[in-house]
């Protein structure tokens, strides 16, 4: 890879989540056609670092395996559905991570342990993501009445790359780094 490079961090939720919230998706393409995410697979987002120089991002990325050894894998409790707006264009249905207090403090450790500037995130699997108001009206009042509850255990961050400005470029797989190797064990 050349030029400029895209990160995506990452969680991957199992695969009966991943299988649940595919039909979901599917089941919202038949209400509304297709969409853009239609085909991306759930995943819960941590960090998207935009235009980084590939030889400073992936040092950078690689520094990270430390901390992330020391992280403990924790289990996140997926619970039910809620929305984004995005002004007055667009719409976001996600499946929507239980924000306890431990699972607050979970986070925090995730995004210091990552050393990197990041904002404040709300941890969460996109369902259908940026749709226009009028195909969310046609949707919402279906996942409003739906009872979605799941869990599974974090235990790895994904390090995805692509090329910036290559309109073609797919998401390939840089790095897992997995939560816990570094723990001592008595």
């Amino acid at each position: 890879m050349t030029g400029y490079t895209d990160y995506l961090m990452l969680l991957a939720p199992s695969d009966a989540i991943r299988y649940d919230i595919d039909r979901y998706k599917r089941a919202s393409a038949r209400v509304i056609g297709n969409y853009d995410g239609l085909t991306s697979p759930a995943h819960i987002s941590i960090n998207h670092q935009h235009r980084c120089k590939p030889f400073v991002a992936r040092h950078a990325i690689s520094q990270m395996a430390g901390k992330l050894g020391l992280l403990t894998p924790h289990e996140l409790y997926i619970s039910n559905f809620k929305y984004f707006t995005h002004g007055d264009t667009g719409m976001t249905i996600y499946a929507c991570v239980v924000m306890d207090e431990r699972t607050q403090r979970w986070f925090k450790g995730l995004q210091g342990s990552m050393r990197i500037i990041q904002k404040p995130i709300v941890p969460h699997i996109t369902v259908v993501r940026n749709i226009h108001p009028d195909k969310f009206k046609l949707l919402w009042p279906k996942f409003e009445q739906c009872k979605f509850k799941a869990s599974f255990v974090a235990d790895r961050l994904m390090v995805l790359e692509r090329e910036t400005y290559n309109p073609n470029a797919r998401w390939q797989k840089f790095k897992e780094f997995k939560f816990g190797e570094q723990l001592m064990e008595y």
